[in-house]
């Protein structure tokens, strides 16, 4: 990050600029609304403080019985327009909130969603879901809270510092003298207090990342008796969190202290220059204490304002890591030029290809393929020389450092980036799968398809047989990632919805891995099937998927090496013939 673009996320003028324009402005007529409450609730307030005056003096002092029939009724009216008035207040402001909440949320989620895959790999899953959590928890206090207190303990002050101006001038300037005193030392702690929430909220996404592995390791962990390794580790960062938030607890107290100790100052030097004044018949008693009323009442919303510096520095600097998430641009759609909405033709070409995942650790020297359409080709080389990421990048999940990509003569860049990923079926040997019945997640390789679409691509993937032996069969709840499945099981419901998907470019990355050698075979043929007038990129280390490949390209370096078919790289005696005179007795070809 620059110099420029640091300056202006560290700007607090930038991000409440955005926060409101962004988040609050577009909630402005329910917020009006709750204005309006608010007004309500600051006359009622500063009435309340008015009618000491006339109790005092007409009904204490001067013994008046018709106010006994006036006063109290305007009290009770009183009391009860300021109840409702802070019913609705209150929840509206909630509703706002938590709208807030949904609508960072949703963009959040949008966005990542849409993000590069070279973006995401940079932060823990944990780290992430922190900030839908812990980040935007904090902006909905600083938005709803904040504006709230704003407007409402504003009002309210303005309506009881009139009163108090209304009683007596020569008080309410005293008073105006002392109070300010007090905001310059709590807005350096305001600013103090941003620095330590940044820190907070990194200690809380650590810890979020924390749990997270744990959950998802958990077979790990017990294997290896490493519960309390574990723990101490969670331990480890708690007790930094502790650290830090003792800090903030410093800080964010110590504003109280300055407000009661200034208070007591302005209430002492009110009852000794306004006793004199009473005592001196230069006011009434009943005015002097409307004028205390006003006094203590005043206190509590200028006690909360001076929070809002505290609790604004801790929403800015949330709302600063939410929006250096939400500004990176996803550069794959940036390369993009959408220019073609239609593929026909399905052959395809790598030229002079070049990528790396890190700066210096090259993982692609200048790769060159040409897959005619129709073809099977196997991609074979070593760990790490590439064959994945061929795959990945003709996904469009990277995008190449130089070279050209292309399908059907089109730059890949230049088709639109859903047209091209609708076109291509891909199954992984990291099976994904979702937290929900096995229809489902076969149906996500088509949405719109039928539930008898499903129980034929069940059957050309070989699940339908142990599909049918689960006590809900196809509206089984798989867990998450498909956890009460077996290996065999979970590859099968993959191959399954990209047989639903059908789409004319097939990608296979080690698709029978994990089958037994029954279930291997149907599922050979049912690929066999599938494979048929489709362009398919097959990565495997079994012979048998090798052998009856059209194409076979060897990876070493960061390049082919060489390529030809089964019968023709044998004839080579180059790395082919060596690699499957070494692995021919296992059926294996190459390290999985």
């Amino acid at each position: 990050m620059n110099d420029q673009l640091r300056n202006k996320y560290d700007s607090s003028w930038y991000l409440s600029k955005r926060l409101f324009i962004d988040y609050i402005r577009p909630l402005l007529k329910r917020l009006l609304l709750a204005v309006l409450c608010m007004v309500v609730i600051a006359c009622t307030t500063a009435a309340s403080a008015w009618l000491i005056q006339p109790v005092l003096d007409d009904i204490f002092v001067n013994k008046k019985s018709i106010m006994l029939y006036l006063i109290p009724p305007a009290i009770l009216i009183n009391t009860m327009i300021n109840g409702v008035a802070s019913f609705y207040e209150s929840t509206i402001m909630k509703r706002v909130g938590q709208q807030i909440v949904a609508n960072i949320q949703i963009e959040l989620y949008r966005h990542l969603i849409y993000a590069d895959l070279k973006f995401l790999t940079q932060y823990p899953s944990g780290n992430l879901i922190s900030r839908f959590t812990n980040d935007i928890n904090v902006l909905k206090t600083t938005s709803s809270e904040i504006f709230t207190g704003i407007i409402k303990e504003f009002f309210t002050l303005i309506g009881l510092i009139g009163i108090m101006f209304y009683q007596s001038f020569s008080l309410a300037f005293v008073i105006l003298v002392i109070f300010p005193l007090a905001f310059y030392p709590i807005s350096k702690l305001g600013q103090r207090m941003r620095k330590i929430s940044k820190n907070m909220q990194e200690k809380l996404g650590d810890f979020t990342v924390r749990l997270d592995e744990t959950f998802q390791n958990i077979r790990l962990i017990k294997s290896y008796c490493r519960e309390n390794y574990e723990i101490s580790r969670a331990k480890a960062i708690l007790d930094k969190f502790l650290s830090i938030y003792k800090r903030a607890a410093y800080v964010e107290s110590a504003s109280s202290p300055l407000m009661e100790i200034l208070g007591g100052v302005a209430i002492a030097a009110v009852v000794f220059y306004g006793g004199r004044q009473v005592i001196n018949n230069e006011t009434t008693t009943g005015a002097f204490f409307s004028f205390i009323t006003a006094l203590l009442l005043a206190y509590k919303p200028l006690k909360a304002i001076s929070k809002l510096s505290t609790l604004m520095q801790e929403g800015l600097a949330a709302s600063k890591r939410l929006f250096l998430m939400l500004d990176v641009e996803a550069e794959v759609r940036l390369n993009s030029n959408q220019r073609v909405s239609e593929i026909r033709q399905f052959d395809i070409e790598f030229h002079k290809v070049f990528f790396s995942y890190k700066a210096d650790q090259p993982t692609l020297t200048g790769v060159n393929l040409h897959i005619k359409q129709g073809q099977t080709v196997a991609l074979v080389g070593g760990s790490g020389v590439g064959k994945t990421t061929v795959l990945n990048l003709l996904l469009r999940l990277y995008d190449s450092d130089s070279g050209i990509i292309t399908i059907g003569g089109a730059n890949i860049k230049d088709i639109k980036l859903d047209v091209l990923r609708q076109n291509i079926a891909f199954v992984s040997q990291e099976i994904n799968l979702f937290d929900d019945s096995i229809m489902e997640n076969i149906r996500y390789g088509n949405l719109d398809a039928s539930d008898e679409e499903i129980l034929d691509a069940s059957m050309a993937a070989a699940a339908y047989d142990f599909i049918m032996e689960l006590p809900k069969q196809y509206h089984t709840q798989i867990g998450q990632n498909g956890v009460k499945l077996s290996g065999g099981e979970k590859q099968r419901l993959a191959i399954a919805r990209a047989v639903l998907k059908n789409a004319p470019i097939l990608l296979l990355d080690e698709a029978t891995s994990a089958l037994d050698s029954i279930s291997e075979k149907k599922v050979q043929m049912a690929l066999d099937y599938l494979k048929r007038g489709k362009t398919t990129i097959v990565i495997a280390h079994r012979l048998s998927t090798i052998e009856t490949a059209d194409v076979i390209f060897v990876l070493s370096d960061g390049k082919v090496s060489e390529y030809g078919n089964h019968q023709e790289l044998l004839l080579k005696s180059g790395e082919y013939a060596k690699l499957y005179e070494q692995y021919k007795t296992d059926r294996t070809l190459l390290e999985v």
